[in-house]
């Protein structure tokens, strides 16, 4: 931990199998659209709506830091953990790049 009070919350969920999902799911419904099943398309696209719905109301939340990155489980978002937030995120960027390009000196 680095001492920063600034933390965000996001899912703890692996985003790569959350892609995963729905790059399949474009995929299947490609194919039954191009076979004209159009039910059946829709029942893909539907269904996998519902499924990633589900894991969302299902799966907790993680609490990052936007300095270091560290990646707390298992603890309940206060009220000002917020989702994260772009500028604050790329004052932390440019304050890593900073830090690199003096220590490259």
């Amino acid at each position: 931990m680095c001492g920063n009070h600034e933390l965000y919350k996001q899912k703890d969920f692996p985003h790569r199998f959350g892609l995963f999902v729905l790059v399949a799911a474009f995929v299947l419904s490609m194919f039954t659209y191009g076979w004209y099943e159009k039910w059946l398309t829709y029942a893909i696209l539907i269904g996998t709506a519902i499924f990633d719905g589900a894991l969302y109301l299902w799966v907790g939340d993680a609490i990052v830091c936007y300095r270091c990155g560290a990646y707390h489980k298992g603890f309940a978002p206060g009220s000002n953990n917020h989702p994260f937030e772009i500028m604050v995120g790329e004052r932390f960027r440019q304050e890593r790049i900073r830090r690199d390009q003096i220590k490259a000196r």
